[in-house]
């Protein structure tokens, strides 16, 4: 009876922990949406798809509170050892993590209605440079999600050993690139400080992704390589 008793607490354990996991995905693939909405506001001066951007950070605000408060009684309850107690602390972080690049979306949107409030439109090329970054860090985003669906370590030590990472090469070209339009004087320097804010924001979102993969190699390996690469 012992053991049958047993059996069912840690099935029951097990199915919590799944249950956490999708919690977080879904978070997870909800502040993509939004910084994809976001950009979308950005690039088309889209004030009204901006205001729905920042209106919806509340969601993943509530999220972030409940599955806090979720990790926080499963340790209590629990008290879960070595690879277990790994998984509920890494998944409480990277609800952190997500919830910052919901306000990274909300940030983008924020410029947005600035630029529109002015006024003002970025230039189709400065519009360009928003969409190429946006691409290159939600892929990051997606692959770090999957990665994390997937606890994947192998590919996760992949990315991170990237000679280069895209998303830094593409900002860096990308701040050259406003600069130009920033000396021939086309648009006021208002949008291009904007701009430059908004393309800042993509790179968190992509940093806060990196940060995902992370997770994954600590669940998994029992590493922890923050600051260490």
């Amino acid at each position: 009876m012992v053991f049958s008793t047993s059996q069912h607490t840690v099935r029951r354990f097990d199915a919590e922990i799944s249950g956490l996991l999708r919690q977080v995905l879904d978070m997870g693939r909800d502040a993509e949406h939004q910084v994809c909405l976001a950009v979308q506001a950005l690039e088309n001066g889209d004030a009204e798809l901006a205001r729905t951007v920042i209106a919806g950070d509340a969601a993943l605000n509530r999220r972030d509170r409940d599955i806090d408060q979720f990790c926080v009684r499963l340790l209590a309850r629990r008290q879960p050892m070595s690879s277990d107690m790994r998984m509920v602390l890494s998944l409480n972080k990277a609800v952190a993590d997500l919830e910052r690049i919901g306000d990274e979306a909300k940030s983008i949107a924020g410029k947005t209605l600035a630029i529109q409030e002015r006024g003002h439109a970025p230039l189709s090329g400065m519009a360009v440079d928003v969409d190429h970054l946006a691409r290159v860090a939600l892929e990051q985003l997606n692959s770090a999600l999957t990665i994390l669906e997937r606890m994947d370590p192998e590919q996760a030590w992949q990315l991170l050993r990237r000679h280069e990472n895209p998303v830094d090469v593409v900002f860096q070209d990308s701040l050259r690139a406003l600069s130009t339009h920033a000396l021939g004087g086309e648009p006021a320097v208002s949008t291009v400080i904007d701009v430059v804010l908004a393309l800042k924001a993509l790179k968190r979102v992509a940093d806060h992704a990196e940060n995902l993969i992370e997770y994954v190699i600590y669940v998994v390996e029992g590493q922890d390589i923050r600051h260490a690469l």
